[in-house]
């Protein structure tokens, strides 16, 4: 029986025990096991060796969960604290009544716990849960452990599947790859070969195909090209023979994909991407079908009113626009910085409000929603809290239950995927309206599809493009370089002395040395000179994840500059967490109301509970050791992560290996996080070549297709006069 839990590692399942044999004696076992409890039995078989530290000790080559064998051991068992409420006595009963075909009538009869003579139903029924899934879940760990699948890992799949996982996992091991983030197919079929499933067999085969259009929606397309899927799929596979296709024709009858033909070629999507691009189409349709549920009697007049109100002057375009939004179902408002899109939602909000109109503001992430209230005066929420989304479980919000508004207005809408989209639109009742607002320029969404940017493409709502830049907002450095960058123009750095400068360039000749230069800005140079806190007020950016210039090596330098000896740390996937460290959140939460791109501070490690402490905006919050790979250090942090946010300065490290990266679009998204500073260290050739490379890859998606055939059947009726 496992006496004590001595020392156990979550991320690496390294595990010291103290057993207790049926004669009493105490016995260490040293190995990398699934996390145990105190009270359980286990089997175990290893080496005897001697440690300093431990004495002699079992290093352990095969471990098993074992059920206890005596009557004492069984009572142990019970009333080790695995059940809450369930003390010694009861345990003594419960054993009393069926000694040791307890197991059995758990497992086959657990009614027959009513026998045992003033046990709580409860009581009863926690037993029988927690007898179950203790072993479920340690019987698929192990499995899991036995075919080099890791312990974190392993937890992931029994959280997604619960009880049925070791079936599920036996039947379809390629549904790990579908269903459990961080298992790919790689991991998936060599699992499966184990199992006994042939190269040529359909169910690999199709997996592939599945695998190849996953990669394709993780770089941000919702459509694969037949010809380029096959290739794709066949390098996975190490051929995979005339039988792919056969596969993949199976897979399209069966519904595990879908097809669309377009310009002589077969277009290949996963369902839930071809149906969520069908129904933004066939949402948007029915939203401008449907007559507003407003309607201005002088909207000229109310704009006018509204500026004054606000003591605006607005610009030409910027009246259009207004004007728009009040007689409009759908408006699509573009335009880059300093062109006056938060004036003009101020504006909006102000001629709502005349009539007692109610609206709604969102955007994609919770930094970006901040934003958004600050610079409104108005609540504003993340599209998910909005829609209340659950994990796992899709919205609560839907055309069923759809939101009670007149109009919704999202902000940062080039951060919107396909599929946030479309939950978007289906919770939009008829009558309602939708203000879009973004700047078409930036990076698109994290997830697959490019939303904004096609809705612009096919052309089937009014868009207002905002192109004047204000006087104010022409005085800063940042503005007019971000303007600069996106003609293909490099910027225009200021000189060093230059005290009023809020725009400069470091060339690093070096590119070992680039690494160095963004630590010393960040740690010394930018807090001294700008009298800025070099945790809350200076971000580091970069366009990749890996390399010397990368994220992950950035974050480990910046940490031992800032924070070098911390009360406390621990190691998760390969990356320190200390106490004191800037950390961000990695996926969106809703029960704890913190998301994707969030920045916190950890307050507190625990080793003895297992849990850290984190503040973000002052509400403090506690993460168990398990859950930490929601976080990772965030002194740096990529391009693409910083979407949505502002920093009141910025530091943009641009190497020539970030290759690919380097492109137009994602300097111009870094340069415009920036509210009062950006230093860019950089490579010769880098800089060059980021300007000059225009947007970045061209994202494959079949919306502005879908769109089309809306705007036909609009253009159709308005010449037949419906």
């Amino acid at each position: 029986m496992v006496d004590r839990v001595l020392f156990h590692r979550p991320d690496t399942g390294y595990t010291v025990l103290r057993l207790k044999s049926a004669n009493r004696a105490t016995s260490i076992l040293v190995g990398v096991l699934p996390e145990p409890r105190e009270g359980e039995f286990v089997r175990a078989r290893g080496t005897w060796d001697e440690d300093r530290a431990w004495g002699r000790r079992l290093l352990v080559s095969r471990f098993e969960l074992a059920p206890p064998t005596t009557s004492e051991a069984l009572i142990d068992f019970l009333s080790s604290g695995i059940v809450a409420g369930l003390g010694p006595k009861t345990a003594e009963r419960i054993v009393g009544h069926f000694g040791l075909e307890l197991g059995e009538v758990l497992e086959r009869s657990p009614e027959r716990l009513a026998e045992v003579p003033g046990l709580r139903r409860d009581i009863a029924q926690r037993l029988v849960e927690a007898w179950r899934s203790q072993r479920e879940g340690r019987e698929l760990l192990l499995f899991l452990h036995a075919h080099g699948i890791g312990l974190a890992r392993a937890r992931a799949v029994l959280n997604a599947w619960g009880r049925d996982a070791l079936a599920r996992v036996k039947s379809d091991p390629y549904a790990l790859a579908r269903d459990v983030p961080g298992i790919g197919f790689a991991t998936a079929d060599r699992l499966a070969r184990k199992l006994g499933i042939q190269e040529d067999a359909p169910v690999r085969l199709i997996a592939a195909l599945e695998e190849a259009l996953r990669r394709a929606a993780e770089e941000g397309h919702t459509a694969v090209a037949q010809a380029e899927l096959l290739a794709t799929a066949r390098a996975l596979l190490g051929d995979g023979g005339p039988a792919l296709e056969v596969a993949l024709e199976m897979a399209l009858e069966r519904g595990l994909l879908c097809v669309t033909s377009r310009d002589d070629t077969r277009w290949l999507q996963l369902p839930h991407l071809a149906n969520a691009e069908a129904a933004i189409a066939r949402e948007l349709e029915r939203l401008l079908a449907a007559p507003l549920g407003w309607r201005f009697v002088d909207p000229a007049a109310t704009a006018t009113r509204a500026a004054a109100k606000l003591g605006l002057e607005l610009a030409a375009g910027q009246r259009a626009a207004l004007l728009a939004a009040l007689t409009n179902k759908v408006l699509i408002v573009t335009g880059g910085p300093g062109t006056g899109k938060t004036t003009l939602v101020r504006a909006i909000l102000n001629a709502f409000e005349e009539p007692g109109l109610r609206v709604v503001l969102a955007a994609p992430t919770g930094r970006a929603a901040r934003r958004l209230a600050e610079s409104t005066g108005c609540a504003a929420s993340t599209l998910h809290r909005l829609l209340e989304a659950e994990p796992g479980r899709g919205f609560r919000r839907h055309r069923g239950r759809p939101l009670a508004c007149d109009l919704v207005v999202v902000d940062e809408m080039s951060m919107v995927d396909t599929v946030l989209m479309r939950a978007l639109l289906e919770a939009l009742p008829d009558g309602a309206g939708l203000v879009l607002v973004g700047d078409a320029d930036q990076l698109p969404s994290v997830g697959p599809g490019q939303v904004l940017a096609d809705l612009i493409a096919a052309q089937v709502v009014p868009i207002a493009a905002l192109n004047e830049i204000f006087r104010q907002a022409a005085q800063s450095g940042i503005v007019r370089n971000a303007h600069r960058i996106n003609r293909g123009q490099l910027p225009e750095f200021a000189r060093s002395d230059d005290a009023g400068a809020d725009f400069f360039g470091i060339r690093v000749r070096d590119p070992e040395k680039l690494a160095e230069r963004v630590v010393e800005l960040a740690a010394r140079r930018i807090p001294e000179r700008f009298k800025m806190d070099p945790f809350d007020d200076v971000q580091v950016l970069s366009p990749v994840n890996r390399g010397p210039t990368g994220v992950r090596a950035l974050n480990q330098h910046l940490q031992y500059a800032l924070n070098p000896e911390p009360l406390a740390a621990i190691e998760r996937a390969g990356a320190r967490l200390g106490v004191g460290d800037k950390v961000m959140q990695l996926v969106n939460d809703y029960e704890r109301d913190v998301y994707n791109g969030d920045l916190g501070r950890i307050a507190a490690i625990d080793r003895a509970t297992g849990t850290v402490e984190v503040v973000f905006d002052e509400r403090r919050l506690s993460y168990s050791f398990e859950e930490l790979d929601a976080l990772a250090p965030a002194f740096a942090a990529t391009v693409h992560k910083a979407q949505g946010s502002e920093y009141p300065a910025v530091i943009l490290t641009l190497a020539r290996a970030h290759g690919r990266m380097l492109n137009r679009r994602l300097i111009y998204t870094a340069v415009t996080r920036a509210r009062r500073l950006v230093v860019i260290a950089y490579e010769p050739g880098a800089l060059e070549r980021a300007v000059r490379e225009g947007g970045g890859p061209t994202r494959q998606t079949l919306l502005v297709h879908r769109l089309a055939a809306l705007r036909a059947g609009r253009t159709q009726r308005s010449k037949d006069g419906t």
